[in-house]
């Protein structure tokens, strides 16, 4: 049975790109989408020699913008990071920009994800190493880039998982003397952290690195113009959220949203022959849940404004979770709060994540646990859109 979100797109995709352009990791997209879980992509079929049912398996598009294929990559990299965390509180923080940038980051997407992160970082370790904040140690902090809103419209911010601590200059852990939610003052980051970028988004205009669309009647001078001193004159808003009392609740956290998009094929409700419903958390009325109703090929504009560039990482770590330190930092660490001895994570096939996670056996019937065998495939075709 096909899903809501294959649906969607054999429905509505073509009448979209009639009228609207797509970048090359949109159209691989609409591609991957179209045929996800469907014979087009092969399949397998199996029929167990015990009980005789039948197990038909179809291939998945593995695209990492498709609702249909984030189950498993999602935990493939929670139990590569689950050594990585520590016996501490974890902070959350999410940095957001002001709606005003919504348009330039569209037209801009590496480029200003790019400085999200880099400023995020920037700000939260100045202010680790600021003596009035009583922490003077190398943080560490794991960003997972966003960019919408519950409704689907575009809203790239932050999440930050921030552990409460750091390393000093001689390789000790100082824990944060904070108490409760929150790390650092969030109007202090938000200035700090409003600053930083500005300073960088001037340079790039200054440096010709910005793009720029159909600006009418005004210059692209007169436009960063009246933006930045718009920019400068509003409240930038970083946030704290709960903050993680253990480890679980950060794994949980993590669970829901490290390989998270835009929509999932739960929330879409119903597709027509001319709309697509979806649910969706309205937190401005009270965190009630709403039915949105909308034309297919706007549905798919919403959906394809989330699809990142090629190869751009949506997580990332920094300080002492940087790659380039991590295992040495945490070695000691794990030294430091008598763990076990600290184990750089290895690669784990799918097979390994179906029967730990799922208590799934490949080649094992699901019904009564005889052998399966195999009585029909179709190899996935060589043409198959590839991963975006």
């Amino acid at each position: 049975m096909k899903s809501q979100i294959t649906k969607a797109f054999e429905k509505f995709s073509g009448e979209y790109l009639r009228f609207n352009s797509a970048t090359i990791e949109q159209h691989k997209l609409i591609d991957s989408i179209k045929v996800c879980k469907t014979e087009k992509l092969g399949f397998n079929v199996q029929a167990c020699q015990d009980c005789g049912a039948v197990h038909t398996h179809y291939n998945s598009c593995s695209n990492r913008h498709c609702p249909n294929c984030q189950a498993i990559n999602k935990d493939r990299w929670i139990l590569a990071k689950q050594n990585d965390l520590l016996p501490v509180k974890y902070h959350h923080t999410v940095f957001t920009v002001p709606a005003e940038l919504r348009t330039l980051f569209m037209f801009n997407k590496k480029l200003l994800y790019n400085l999200l992160f880099k400023c995020a970082w920037d700000t939260i370790d100045s202010f680790s190493a600021d003596p009035r904040n009583r922490i003077e140690a190398k943080m560490g902090m794991i960003a997972i880039l966003h960019t919408w809103k519950q409704n689907l419209e575009y809203h790239p911010h932050l999440h930050c998982i921030i552990p409460s601590g750091g390393i000093t200059a001689n390789n000790k852990w100082k824990s944060s003397p904070t108490k409760g939610d929150y790390l650092f003052d969030t109007e202090a980051l938000a200035l700090t952290f409003k600053g930083k970028f500005l300073w960088h988004l001037k340079k790039y205009f200054k440096d010709g690195d910005l793009h720029f669309w159909d600006l009418q009647e005004q210059t692209q001078q007169q436009y960063f113009y009246y933006l930045k001193e718009t920019l400068y004159a509003k409240n930038w808003v970083v946030y704290s959220k709960k903050s993680f009392t253990d480890e679980q609740s950060v794994f949980e956290y993590l669970g829901r949203y490290t390989h998270k998009i835009a929509i999932s094929n739960a929330r879409i409700k119903n597709v027509t022959n001319e709309t697509v419903s979806f649910e969706y958390t309205d937190r401005a009325d009270n965190y009630k849940k709403k039915i949105r109703r909308i034309k297919g090929a706007d549905f798919i504009k919403l959906f394809l404004q989330h699809v990142v560039p090629a190869r751009f990482m949506k997580i990332r770590n920094y300080g002492f979770l940087s790659s380039r330190n991590k295992t040495d930092m945490l070695k000691k660490l794990y030294r430091h709060f008598e763990l076990p001895e600290y184990q750089k994570p290895q690669r784990i096939l799918v097979a390994q994540i179906l029967e730990l996670l799922y208590g799934v056996k490949i080649g094992v019937c699901k019904h009564c646990g005889g052998k399966l065998r195999l009585i029909e495939s179709k190899p996935r075709p060589r043409a198959a859109p590839k991963a975006a």
